[in-house]
């Protein structure tokens, strides 16, 4: 039988790896090698910097493509296709009214490098440091060395949430997309891109359409990939947001193996 998508996309955190950023890499290598043989293309889609993803996979990252910064990094087989930063000017003025007015220490995801405030709690430094593991530490976003951004992303106060969210919309919300990826965090990209346009241009190069896409996500930046796609699943552990826009649901959550179940399925009964 022929299955029913040609392209499979899928989010990482809280989606494809489980909690402790683990994930069954046999079971995977199989499925893989299976889609493969019948010709369907597999397609990491993540906010993360493409250096983080990239070590999810190292032994099978010439077999993916990758979309990353939520749709501004496109890169295939270790090759950059699509990259798209914010205006410099926006950037700069989106980092200073975050340190200066909010009193937060943004994370910037550069074209060179990763920027991680250096004063950071312990715990939450080396977090960072996983995220961007091609990073350099700043401690004066006054003095930054020269970069373009795919991104600007930021933890809000836990206590100011609604009210650090509306501030940042009502200044820069006609310049750039602003999106709360979960718990507090926030990125801020290039207007008009997401992953869901990323994808687009993908599918089209490959003569494919979002009918011949599944999808799989958990949270607020992947609610137009999940739209997209005819197979759109929002994981057993995803948020509201993703919830409302996916016509599917996992059976089991990412710490135990949801995308993979579902991809075994299709396959078991194709």
């Amino acid at each position: 039988m022929t299955l029913p998508f040609q392209a499979i996309a899928f989010d990482i955190d809280a989606t494809f790896v489980r909690d402790d950023k683990s994930y069954d890499r046999i079971r995977f290598e199989r499925l893989l090698t299976a889609f493969e043989e019948r010709g369907v293309k597999m397609i990491v889609a993540s906010g993360n910097q493409y250096e983080c993803l990239a070590n999810y996979f190292p032994a099978t990252m010439e077999h993916l493509t990758f979309v990353s910064e939520n749709g501004a990094h496109l890169v295939s087989q270790g090759k950059s296709l699509v990259e798209k930063t914010v205006n410099p000017d926006t950037a700069r003025d989106v980092i200073a009214f975050l340190c200066q007015d909010l009193n937060l220490t943004p994370s910037l995801s550069g074209t060179k490098h990763g920027y991680i405030y250096a004063g950071l709690d312990k715990t939450i430094l080396a977090r960072q440091k996983f995220y961007f593991p091609n990073h350099v530490l700043v401690t004066d976003y006054q003095d930054l060395p020269e970069d373009n951004y795919y991104q600007l992303s930021f933890l809000l106060d836990a206590k100011q949430i609604d009210q650090q969210l509306a501030a940042v919309n009502e200044r820069f919300g006609s310049l750039v997309r602003i999106t709360p990826s979960g718990n507090g965090s926030v990125d801020i990209t290039v207007p008009g891109i997401n992953k869901a346009t990323a994808l687009s241009d993908l599918l089209n190069s490959w003569g494919l359409t979002g009918d011949n896409l599944i999808a799989f996500g958990d949270g607020g930046n992947d609610v137009e990939m999940l739209k997209l796609a005819k197979f759109g699943y929002a994981m057993q552990n995803a948020g509201p947001a993703a919830i409302a826009a996916a016509n599917h649901r996992t059976p089991l959550d990412n710490n135990h193996d949801g995308v993979l179940d579902v991809l075994e399925s299709y396959l078991d009964n194709n």
